[in-house]
């Protein structure tokens, strides 16, 4: 945990986030990864830009861009000290796009700086672009360039759009879409590419139901989660489901190979996978099947289940329960309905439903810190939790997600 700076300041408390970019399909294309010191900034200072570069650089130290944004283009937000190279880069060319939101003077160092990065394949995106200013400058290194939509007219939309359609390769993105209205104007207009809430509540207007498969695989999840479920009590709930039957038979089968018997029962193979292996196999198959949610739904779910299951030890609580529940908040949310509604007829734990429904107990705790943190809203999380745990665990969180959802592909 990071100490005290010497001016008596606490150290950054930094909110990384992880937003997706759309086309016009609705498919997501690019992710953009936000890191920001959430100190007001009266309170910012050149040592917490310092702490805030170094979070940065030891997180890609351990987390490579491919494991948090798998195959697609991915927008990093970069301060100063990266533009112009005071610090360098902890990420290779190729897939990054280095975004340029921050507040600070693009002077000849820092257009200089952007120049240099661009030559060496990393092209910039340049954010909340307004026309006569000095952002104009970084235009000929851009790959992309985002308008903010919220407050604009349609005239002066139409025209900043107009004007940047003629600076070469680049991609417009109509970004900071927080409303219907916001959306269906861009679209009008003829952007590419999309960014804000407003397009994922759009997108998921036909509400997603549970299929019948799903709604099994649920209560098979939430009876896993139990501390005290038995072997014959979830062979009877796979036997329900022949294509977790068959999958687990498959599977067992692999692992048994070389030993002196071979399954004979799907009993067998439940003793022989283990129930957190069945837990983990029946959740991917519930989120990526495709019937109930997109790819990208399925990851925002298994991202939760999984921040949560890396908070759960801060708050004391169960790692399992705490996937468990962050699984079911965040289906709750892309589906659209209440947790407390999608849970009712889930054999779960009290202390599952109290956190779900009430937000009671570590685990309610852990679902807070999860769902406020992925918001953005760390001014209201426990003091003690420091800024590094709270990175490695979000990060290890969408590393561990693109990974399982690779093996489903």
């Amino acid at each position: 945990m990071f100490k005290p700076f010497p001016d008596g300041s606490a150290p950054p408390l930094v909110h990384v986030g992880r937003r997706p970019v759309h086309d016009r399909s609705g498919a997501v294309v690019a992710y953009r990864l936000l890191f920001r010191d959430t100190a007001p900034g009266a309170v910012a200072s050149s040592a917490r830009t310092t702490a805030l570069t170094q979070l940065i650089v030891t997180a890609f130290t351990e987390f490579g861009i491919s494991e948090l944004a798998g195959s697609l283009t991915c927008l990093v937000t970069v301060n100063r000290d990266f533009l112009t190279g005071a610090v360098p880069l902890p990420f290779a060319p190729g897939q990054v796009v280095l975004a340029v939101d921050e507040p600070f003077p693009l002077d000849d160092e820092a257009v200089a700086g952007g120049a240099a990065l661009a030559g060496r394949g990393f092209p910039l995106a340049v954010d909340a672009f307004t026309w006569g200013t000095p952002q104009e400058r970084l235009l000929p290194f851009a790959g992309y360039v985002t308008l903010d939509l919220r407050g604009a007219d349609r005239a002066a939309a139409d025209d900043a759009r107009r004007r940047l359609s003629a600076a070469p390769g680049v991609r417009m993105i109509a970004g900071h879409l927080e409303t219907a209205e916001q959306f269906d104007l861009a679209l009008e207009l003829g952007f590419e590419l999309f960014e804000g809430p407003a397009v994922g509540r759009v997108r998921t207007a036909s509400r997603p139901a549970l299929s019948p498969a799903a709604a099994s695989r649920l209560q098979l999840i939430a009876l896993l989660s139990g501390d005290d479920v038995g072997i014959d009590e979830v062979t009877d709930a796979v036997a329900e489901d022949p294509a977790v039957s068959y999958r687990l038979l498959h599977a067992a089968g692999a692992a048994a190979s070389g030993q002196i018997s071979k399954v004979a029962s799907l009993r067998e193979a439940v003793v022989l996978l283990g129930l957190d292996r069945i837990q983990g196999w029946v959740t991917l198959m519930l989120l990526s099947d495709g019937a109930t949610l997109d790819a990208y739904r399925a990851s925002v779910v298994l991202g939760r289940a999984r921040f949560c299951r890396n908070l759960a030890p801060m708050h004391d609580a169960p790692p399992d329960a705490a996937f468990t529940v962050g699984l079911l908040s965040g289906l709750a949310d892309v589906l659209g309905v209440p947790a407390a509604e999608l849970i009712v007829a889930l054999p779960l734990a009290d202390a599952l439903v109290a956190a779900l429904v009430d937000g009671d107990g570590p685990l309610g705790a852990t679902l807070r810190t999860a769902v406020r943190y992925s918001e953005g809203r760390v001014e209201r999380l426990p003091g003690a939790l420091g800024p590094r745990q709270l990175i490695e665990a979000q990060l290890g969180a969408f590393r561990w997600t693109n990974r399982l959802l690779a093996t489903a592909a």
